[in-house]
């Protein structure tokens, strides 16, 4: 209800306009507030009914969502509890007492296994081998070069020559120093090429130097020589700032050389039956660490880890894999994995990583073995999970055996949560309306406390979804399914000694007879699972399956009278559509009541004007 300022009292409930002029009555001595009051109460009764019957509809509009939230819980949590043959394993493993094998028991589970030798299924790994490369800007010093005051000794051609250097010399004020003794030293096509016959002299540090910088000696001294006649070549040379022996976890990626760009890298699905190919995008701002990062989040099968500068790539999936190839890179324009070390510089960027541990593994059960590339075994209903390998010849046997208790306890579970159900729409449906309790208009609860107000509005919303067909249809189609259900094949609930209640106040509620269902289980443990979850030799449904079926029914038919909570439009549904057009109604009444309080007060307006005019008239012929 509309007040004056917005604001709530006993003389303003009925007030409809913003502004106004107030006449206070002061000329003729009449209470004008009151009377306006009542007389706005009057004008405002049609309008208060159309607000209580809004209310109606909005009180039974979040009954019946409540009762659809009810519905939704129930038939999602009957499916994950009771639905699925999974549920109902309760069988027991009886297990010789070997801890080389964890073993678990489906419901299908029959029979003894004997297990008499196992290997375990190992991932391949691949380990990155970082060649000592450098940049010509590094110091010697990174190479363990310590001293700073060294000599190298050598003969180019029988001529001795001694070259000084420190450790914070560079490879370049190396090689000037080189040129400048005659060895005609030089960077060429990313090696380090001396064409001049050098022997180092015998000196240990001149040997340990020259060791040091990546070149091989001869017996007698002489650098070793490579294809390019007299040229003799030590390791790689990168033009990046960084060595790659000294590659840490921060390093960035553009101090490899790399820029931004993608990859595709490709590891074992999680059987080890096909290939996963998975694109990795990454940035020359990127550090190694977080590179590794992606891989290991890209779903590619693969995890990588760093320890010092070495990095080594591990498949996920255990087993030999596809053909011999475990995981490996597609495409790979920037040579990423050739600059982490994965490939040879010569090499190609791509193609499958040279893994090592690859193996699948093998059990041997009643006399069959299997591979495969998983550790974990399903055979004859049971789960093999092995966990160490187990010797030939040995002796290990699995029996299982179904736990009547726990399958007792599990279906009194399921009576629980479907007679709690019922129990809770039946009162819906029963439920006493008050009629002497109405929606409170705007008027009254300006008069009542918050306590008043939400005790009366709980005795007003009593009954609303009394005797409700939607919610009784629900109810009946749940009972037709677990009365109805196994007539053909003699599979029952009753043969499971679960009946309905004779009680007519039970309204339908199950009961178990213990007993009944104990012999019941022991003649056949199976018939739980079957009358539950569904019998596959038949393709008949469980009644797990047909009660979710109803209460979803019943759901969808509820959403078409009260929507769903997240329905943004309230003529998606038939009350929405009832509350809109009396909230239009209600919207029309205040402008007409605004028009009728403007009118009322402008008539006492005219009448204190009139009656102050006779009044100053009066007192001119009385003096």
């Amino acid at each position: 209800m509309a007040t004056v300022n917005g604001t709530a009292s006993s003389q303003a409930a009925y007030s409809y306009l913003q502004y106004k002029n107030k006449i206070g009555g002061l000329v003729s001595g009449m209470d004008i507030d009151s009377i306006m009051e009542k007389l706005m109460k009057a004008e405002s009764s049609q309008m208060e009914k159309l607000q209580q019957q809004k209310q109606k509809y909005e009180w039974k509009r979040d009954a019946y969502r409540e009762v659809n939230t009810s519905l939704t819980t129930f038939q999602q949590g009957i499916f994950d509890s009771y639905g699925k043959q999974s549920s109902w394993n309760t069988k027991t493993v009886a297990n010789t007492g070997s801890d080389k094998v964890t073993a678990t028991a489906t419901s299908s589970a029959a029979g003894k296994l004997e297990i008499t030798s196992a290997t375990l299924a190992t991932s391949g790994t691949v380990q990155n081998t970082l060649a000592n490369t450098y940049s010509s800007t590094q110091k010697l010093a990174d190479f363990g070069i310590a001293s700073t005051a060294g000599k190298f000794a050598f003969s180019i051609n029988g001529e001795d020559k001694v070259v000084e250097y420190s450790k914070d010399d560079t490879v370049d004020s190396l090689v000037s120093k080189l040129n400048s003794a005659g060895a005609n030293a030089q960077v060429e096509k990313g090696q380090l090429v001396i064409r001049a016959d050098i022997k180092v002299s015998d000196a240990s540090y001149s040997k340990t130097f020259a060791n040091k910088l990546g070149f091989s000696l001869e017996s007698d001294g002489k650098l070793t020589k490579d294809s390019i006649g007299q040229a003799v070549s030590s390791q790689t040379l990168v033009t990046t700032e960084i060595s790659s022996s000294n590659l840490k976890s921060t390093s960035k990626l553009s101090e490899l050389g790399l820029t931004n760009g993608t990859f595709k890298l490709v590891g074992l699905n999680e059987t080890g039956t096909d290939f996963i190919e998975k694109e990795i995008t990454f940035k020359e701002t990127d550090t190694v660490e977080s590179l590794l990062t992606k891989i290991n989040s890209s779903g590619a099968g693969v995890t990588a880890v760093m320890s010092g500068n070495k990095i080594s790539l591990t498949s996920n999936t255990a087993g030999a894999g596809i053909d011999g190839k475990v995981m490996g890179v597609t495409e790979d324009n920037q040579g990423v994995f050739k600059k982490l070390g994965f490939f040879s510089n010569e090499g190609s960027n791509t193609g499958a990583f040279a893994t090592t541990g690859a193996k699948n593994g093998s059990l041997t059960v009643n006399g069959m073995t299997i591979e495969q590339s998983s550790n974990t075994y399903n055979v004859a209903g049971y789960k093999l999970e092995i966990t160490k390998a187990i010797d030939a010849g040995s002796s290990i046997n699995i029996t299982s055996s179904s736990d009547v208790d726990k399958t007792i306890d599990k279906v009194k579970e399921f009576i629980d949560t479907y007679n709690g159900l019922i129990k809770d729409l039946n009162t819906k449906t029963s439920e006493k309306r008050n009629v002497d309790y109405s929606p409170l208009t705007d008027a009254q609860k300006a008069e009542m406390t918050d306590a008043e107000i939400t005790k009366w509005e709980e005795k007003a919303k009593a009954g609303l979804l009394k005797g409700d067909s939607n919610i009784n249809s629900a109810l009946s189609s749940m009972r037709t399914a677990l009365s109805q259900y196994g007539g053909k094949t003699g599979d029952t609930l009753a043969s499971l000694g679960i009946t309905t209640s004779k009680a007519y106040t039970d309204n339908g509620k199950l009961e178990v007879d213990e007993d009944k269902l104990r012999k019941a289980l022991e003649k056949d443990p199976d018939a739980v699972t079957r009358i539950f979850t569904g019998d596959t030799s038949t393709g008949e449904e469980g009644i797990v399956s047909k009660l979710r079926t109803a209460a979803q029914n019943a759901v969808k038919n509820i959403e078409v009278s009260a929507g769903k909570a997240t329905s943004t439009s309230e003529k998606s549904y038939s009350l929405g559509r009832t509350i809109s057009d009396l909230t239009s109604k209600i919207d029309d009444w205040k402008d007409r009541l605004k028009d009728i309080e403007e009118r009322y007060w402008k008539q006492f307006s005219a009448m204190e004007t009139a009656i102050q005019k006779a009044n100053s008239q009066s007192s001119i012929f009385a003096q």
